[in-house]
């Protein structure tokens, strides 16, 4: 069984927001795990990773609604 995998770019637009704006944001982040200089944010789906990404996005989605 093959794990499906999603990327940064495919999470940010899903929502409508600008890929580099959010790889920026997981930049910031400084996640332990985070990626090789200039590769991927490819992750799998559900994964701990998957859900540090998606509440990178969540607050980026926040910041955005705010007046």
């Amino acid at each position: 069984m093959t794990n499906k995998l999603t990327s940064a770019a495919e999470m940010a637009r899903s929502v409508g927001v600008d890929p580099k704006a959010f790889r920026l944001a997981l930049r910031d982040a400084q996640f332990p795990w985070q990626h090789q200089i200039n590769g991927d944010w490819d992750v799998e789906l559900d994964s701990p990773e998957h859900s540090s990404m998606r509440t990178v996005l969540v607050t980026l989605l926040k910041k955005r609604k705010k007046p």
